[in-house]
């Protein structure tokens, strides 16, 4: 019994939870000469981690790949909007009162920060209070555009949850890179 609740919440953590893919891809367009790819430089420096992140996958791919501003040296420009970026976060919880009651949390709970996750629910020497662990939570969407008119090729859109934000954003994009077009 134990190993298979072990065994599912370890896949639970390590495949993370995302919403339905939601994409459209332009009828009829060949995307097999595609070959450049542009990755737009976001609207806000600090969520180029997840440009980056297409910018990675896409090289995984074979493409040529820049990151940049608007030109039309490249097949395709990809766009990258981030909806929503939350990171994971820890909280001490204390389980005893003032009278050493387990049943009622008399306490104020506490955020604590540290990646160290705790697998037996408490921290060192803190016998009295359990660390809970919300997951990161990373909504983004991206576009092929073709650089002369900036018509929409393809769109895709995702939500997903992981452990932290880096597995949140990689986990995104390999998410939309199953029906991504460019393959």
């Amino acid at each position: 019994m134990k190993i298979v609740g072990a065994a599912t919440i370890l896949s639970l953590i390590l495949t993370g939870c995302f919403a339905p893919l939601r994409t459209v891809t332009k009828p009829g367009m060949d995307f097999s000469k595609i070959k450049n790819v542009l990755v737009l430089e976001p609207t806000y420096p600090e969520q180029r981690f997840v440009t980056d992140e297409f910018a990675r996958q896409l090289m995984a791919r074979g493409y040529r790949v820049r990151v940049g501003e608007p030109d039309d040296q490249s097949d395709v420009w990809l766009q990258i909007t981030v909806s929503q970026a939350v990171p994971d976060k820890k909280y001490l919880v204390p389980l005893k009162g003032a009278w050493g009651d387990r049943s009622v949390v008399y306490n104020a709970v506490t955020e604590i920060s540290g990646r160290t996750l705790y697998p037996s629910g408490a921290g060192p020497g803190v016998d009295d209070a359990q660390i809970l662990v919300s997951n990161a939570t990373v909504s983004l969407s991206a576009r092929l555009l073709e650089p002369g008119t900036r018509e929409m090729l393809w769109s895709g859109s995702v939500t997903y949850e992981g452990l932290d934000l880096d597995v949140a954003v990689e986990g995104s994009v390999a998410s939309l890179f199953k029906r991504f077009p460019l393959q």
